[in-house]
């Protein structure tokens, strides 16, 4: 007689059901990421959100939108704003809702790519979904930068399909797979430029070990996706810039004043002092992790973000440092995981997920007035209280008070000047027809408003 066994595969991990980890991978990370929005109450949470989605977005709306400027932005998250107000959803509304949801998604993305690219467990599939959304510089990469989040979801669903692809011996993920990687570039340029990267790292390695159909294959499917991203790239550095004023620097010298640095050694010892902040907590388990996880797309991912932190110092109109120390807490985030379950040491572990989780609720609940000291290190790449846009929750109030006083009083034919960052502020508390909203970024107010009265003679405001 022979016995069969026949397991249950929704009960197959100590008596828990795997669903249970898939739900807390998507629910944990939207509600964290959903407690900012609901203390805000009405405002808008983020720098970015207010300043530059929401008159990009209205802009859109309005007047339509230069196809080389709807190329050079990759426009996947502003189509799928403008869509959203032109079918009468508020745009406030949709900007408290949407962050939380993509923070939700992203949690569940690199729960797959944990479980199913690299095969991981589901209690460390979970460990790792957690850690990459809920530490602080997770945290603050939801706080503002929408469409990079966006575009992470799309990168690990990639590098999910990317592991089904490189496992199987049929091409059946082929589209899919290519279908993915234009997807990214649609969602984010850098996010783009680190799936490429990974991109080049699997074929070497492919063509290394001889398996040219592979590599073939796989070069065929990310055309579509690199042609896409030639284009996004030629509208955004050549086009864009010859057409209209989109704020690039043109000099290192003046690069270096943005940042209020007073040379070059100066931004060096800044940049490398953001990464030492960004990840001291984390560096105990990478270096085990690093050591003992094989996985090309993570360190090909880790190795680009450290180089390409270096290019700004030599190419001003490089995307800035921050950006890639930032985009590195997701490796880092599996090293992590990996070195943690190699560490025996059960005491300083419970002390340092004691300290993890004293940051990122820090983070998510102090005021900026009241902000973990710190969160007050480099305010200018990370905010010291996700409870602030481009001012805090205490001043908002007044932000809309004033407005509303300008709209009250102003006579007709008004100019309202605004600095970028209250630009979304002024659109959208401010009704009145009769003033004109004029944006002087971040250049000197007080020429901005000379050379408005020496052309109008009008009325302004500061």
């Amino acid at each position: 007689m022979t016995l069969t066994y026949h397991l249950n595969p929704l009960h197959t991990h100590c008596g828990v059901n795997p669903r249970v980890f898939l739900f807390l991978a998507f629910i944990t990370p939207l509600v964290f990421r959903a407690f900012p929005e609901l203390l805000m109450g009405k405002y808008i949470v983020g720098f970015d959100t207010i300043s530059y989605y929401v008159p990009v977005t209205l802009r859109w709306v309005s007047n339509g939108v230069n196809v080389w400027e709807f190329i050079g932005c990759a426009p996947l998250f502003y189509s799928l704003l403008v869509a959203l107000t032109l079918i009468g959803i508020p745009l406030t509304v949709t900007l408290k809702i949407l962050p939380s949801l993509m923070h939700g998604f992203l949690g569940l993305a690199v729960y797959f790519y944990a479980k199913k690219g690299l095969a991981w467990s589901y209690r460390k599939s979970l460990f790792a979904s957690l850690l990459a959304t809920l530490y602080f510089v997770s945290l603050r990469i939801s706080w503002d930068m929408l469409r990079c989040e966006l575009g992470l979801v799309f990168l690990f669903v990639f590098l999910t399909m990317l592991h089904r692809y490189l496992d199987s011996n049929q091409c059946k993920s082929f589209g899919i797979l290519s279908l993915c990687m234009v997807f990214v570039v649609l969602a984010h340029q850098l996010v783009a430029t680190i799936m490429f990267i990974i991109i080049l790292a699997v074929i070497l390695k492919r063509l290394v070990s001889h398996d040219y159909e592979k590599a073939k294959y796989f070069i065929l499917s990310s055309m579509p996706a690199a042609t896409l991203f030639i284009l996004v790239i030629y509208a955004y550095f050549v086009v864009l810039p010859s057409i209209q004023d989109v704020g690039f620097v043109s000099s290192r010298s003046e690069w270096l004043a943005l940042f209020g640095y007073s040379s070059v050694y100066e931004s060096v010892a800044n940049t490398l002092g953001f990464l030492i902040y960004c990840y001291l907590p984390l560096f105990p388990f990478v270096y085990v992790g690093i050591k003992n996880l094989n996985c090309i797309e993570l360190k090909a991912w880790s190795v680009w973000c450290l180089i390409a932190v270096l290019f700004p110092f030599f190419i001003p109109s490089a995307p800035a440092s921050y950006r890639w120390i930032l985009l590195l807490v997701f490796p880092m985030a599996f090293f992590t995981v990996e070195g943690f379950q190699r560490v025996n040491f059960k005491f300083w572990k419970k002390g340092w997920a004691a300290l993890l989780v004293m940051l990122s609720f820090s983070f998510i609940f102090l005021p900026a007035e009241t902000a973990f000291p710190y969160f007050t290190i480099f305010p200018y790449y990370i905010p010291s209280s996700m409870l602030q846009n481009s001012v805090s929750l205490s001043d908002c109030a007044d932000v809309v008070n004033v407005l509303s006083w300008i709209e009250a009083n102003a006579e007709n034919n008004t100019i309202l000047l605004v600095h970028a960052a209250f630009h979304g502020w002024a659109l959208l508390y401010s009704d009145n027809s009769s003033i004109q909203i004029v944006n002087y970024r971040y250049a000197s107010p007080e020429e901005a408003a000379q050379a408005i009265y020496e052309s109008s003679h009008l009325k302004t405001y500061l």
